[in-house]
């Protein structure tokens, strides 16, 4: 079901399906192909839990962690469930990995998490926080390259 629902958005349509299995259990998958690049499907289960993937400027984040200013996404995706909510976005900036990082820095602990690890390894850097309390977690990697940074953010929530 899957396959068919990621053909969907590859061929430009706009549209909504439902896919029922031979159990009857049914998945409702909605695709819309924006302008240039930004695409967005969100695959629906009977029980309400969601998928969503897509580009450019349907990138779902968390109102806390905005994308980074200037930032041109490149992935993304989503989804919430009973266990909680997550995802993760990509997205080139001109900025250093070290404006990145120092951005989302800010704001985790603006939006009450702490500083759980922070790594440069062979170029690319990674700062990790979390808010137990929350059970809230974040993710942030950048590595430099020739004409600015690529970054990769991915966070959670239980």
């Amino acid at each position: 079901m899957i396959g068919a629902a990621l053909s969907l958005v590859a061929c430009g349509k706009s549209d909504t399906k439902t896919y029922t299995d031979d159990k009857g259990n049914s998945v409702s998958v909605t695709t819309n192909n924006g302008s240039g690049n930004d695409g967005h499907m969100t695959i629906t289960g009977s029980n309400g839990e969601k998928v969503e993937i897509g580009t450019g400027a349907s990138a779902k984040m968390p109102s806390d962690l905005p994308l980074f200013p200037g930032a041109t996404v490149t992935a993304s995706f989503s989804g919430q469930g009973k266990d909680g909510s997550g995802g993760m976005v990509a997205f080139h900036t001109k900025a250093s990995p070290a404006d990145v990082i120092a951005f989302y820095k800010q704001k985790a602990e603006a939006s009450g998490m702490a500083q759980t690890a922070m790594m440069d390894m062979g170029g690319t850097q990674t700062y990790v926080a979390a808010n137990e309390k929350q059970n809230r977690s974040v993710s942030v990697s950048v590595t430099k390259g020739s004409e600015g940074s690529d970054a990769q953010i991915t966070w959670g929530t239980k």
